[in-house]
């Protein structure tokens, strides 16, 4: 995930057996948080304000819909484990989110690769601001999709990321992004250059989409049609 060396704000940090807990303004000390709040969909921002999301799922796995990395639509995994009561995100590239309660919510401090503090020393973070857990019927659509053959013909997987400010992307094609939204249950994509798909859950729990190319009516025969799966490792 490239995002840039910039300090947005000065906050004190603590460390505690090699882990670093964020103070908080004011100096209000903080709770450790639970297994159990820190397994959601989280909604983070990066150093330009940016938002994406990232889900913690309960086997230790992260899925980040941060784009901006070398991977694109694809995003960014990670693993994460709770260390005196915060929520330590380390992904494959080398960036660190580290969570902990406040006093209104969650904050979040972001590392860079190779700036990651350790019990010896501290570094500056990247970046800093809140942390918000996402509610609302979106949540099971929120991150990174993987589509067998849609949109790019039976030899290819396409993957799309879907934020949960209804931003979207897609890996093939010039024109990659577009927006979403939820209608009737179904998440319904539209696509900058023309294209429109659709993710929706069947009865069985399994997902699939339908896509339609440029001036074809969505009332018309799917131009093609996949299964799907969310990334959640």
């Amino acid at each position: 995930m490239q995002r840039l060396i910039t300090l947005v704000l000065f906050v004190p940090l603590t460390l505690i057996a090699g882990c670093v807990i964020a103070s908080n303004i004011g100096g209000a000390a903080t709770r450790p948080l639970t297994r159990q709040e820190v397994i959601a969909t989280w909604s983070l921002t990066d150093a330009e304000n940016e938002l994406f999301n990232v889900i913690v799922s309960s086997d230790g796995a992260a899925v980040s819909t941060g784009w901006k990395g070398e991977h694109g639509s694809a995003g960014e995994r990670g693993r994460w484990e709770l260390v005196n009561g915060a929520l330590d995100i380390r992904y494959g590239d080398g960036w660190r989110d580290v969570i902990t309660t406040a006093p209104l919510g969650y904050h979040k401090v972001s590392y860079a690769p190779g700036l990651a503090p350790n019990a010896a020393t501290s570094a500056q973070p990247n970046n800093v601001g809140q942390a918000v857990v996402l509610t609302g019927d979106e949540i099971p659509f929120v991150g990174v999709w993987t589509i067998s053959g849609a949109l790019a013909g039976p030899k290819y997987e396409v993957t799309v990321a879907l934020r949960s400010d209804g931003m979207a992307m897609k890996s093939i094609d010039a024109i990659n992004q577009g927006t979403w939204q939820l209608e009737a249950g179904i998440a319904h994509l539209y696509w900058a250059d023309g294209w429109h798909t659709t993710i929706e859950q069947s009865a069985d729990g399994s997902c699939f989409s339908k896509s339609w190319k440029p001036g074809v009516a969505i009332t018309e025969m799917p131009t093609g049609s996949a299964p799907v799966r969310r990334m959640l490792k």
